[in-house]
């Protein structure tokens, strides 16, 4: 019995499904960082530049909470009437 909870366990640890998750959740948080830089960034210079709390976003992001990187991301871009890239 210990054995096969084990193996169970083992299985879900290398399961792709969660890095598959990861990954789609980062390409969609990169698509919104970049919309949000060019529609909401600080002009400096002529060129886009992200203030603090896109940056903080896209690292959220990057360190697994994506749920809260993609949430200010898209709640930037909303509030500039921005359209939201298909998920």
């Amino acid at each position: 019995m210990k054995r096969h909870l084990f193996l169970l366990a083992a299985l879900a640890a290398f399961s792709p499904l969660p890095s598959t998750a990861q990954s789609t959740d980062l390409a969609y948080c990169t698509t919104l960082y970049d919309l949000a830089v060019r529609y909401r960034g600080r002009q400096i210079n002529g060129e886009s530049k992200p203030d603090p709390d896109m940056i903080v976003a896209l690292e959220q992001c990057k360190q697994g909470n994506a749920a809260a990187g993609i949430a200010t991301l898209e709640r930037r871009l909303r509030s500039a009437d921005v359209s939201l890239p298909p998920r």
